[in-house]
């Protein structure tokens, strides 16, 4: 049993031409949910769905991050057999460490995202609407766990305080 909340979304099917701009819109709104703290937003259309928004955060870490997962997926060997596809994001937090343990600090996840993807031919039209549909729950899961988090500055850096965070996929 997990000794954190894993937060799995609704598994959707996928067109693998779509791929890039719902993993990244799907992260983004995950990172300005919950890990971030206030950021500047940055609004763009999504290159192949037209009717969606992206929202993304602003942080060029978590910008280059999610690149290189979405780089990571479509060079993996096994992606053109694949037929499903889960990203996990965990986010940790920093654990009070000894004298012994100042080399690197301890990190325990406090919170997991998975998103679940079946590849598979839809319409464009359908892909919005479903997509929108995981869109929301993001919104609804974020608004209902916000126990861990609150909107503070770190004061000394002037930036907002940013949780660690580990990126995986796992195609199958």
């Amino acid at each position: 049993m997990l000794d954190y909340p894993q937060f799995k979304l609704p598994e959707f099917l996928l067109d693998k031409t779509y791929l890039e701009d719902v993993i990244s819109t799907a992260l983004n709104l995950i990172f300005f949910h919950r890990a971030l703290g206030p950021v500047k937003l940055n609004h763009m259309r999504c290159e192949r769905l037209p009717k969606i928004t992206q929202l993304r955060c602003g942080e060029p870490q978590v910008d280059k991050d999610i690149k290189k997962l979405i780089d990571n997926i479509n060079n993996d060997p096994n992606m053109i057999n694949c037929q499903s596809l889960q990203i996990s994001l965990k986010f940790m937090e920093e654990q009070p460490t000894t004298l012994l343990q100042f080399f690197k600090p301890k990190l325990k996840v406090f919170e997991e995202w998975l998103l679940l993807f079946q590849f598979g031919l839809s319409s464009l039209d359908k892909t919005q609407d479903d997509f929108t549909h995981i869109l929301t729950k993001i919104i609804d899961i974020a608004t209902a766990n916000y126990d861990h988090f609150d909107e503070q500055f770190d004061q000394s850096q002037q930036k907002p305080l940013k949780y660690p965070y580990e990126l995986t996929f796992n195609l199958q």
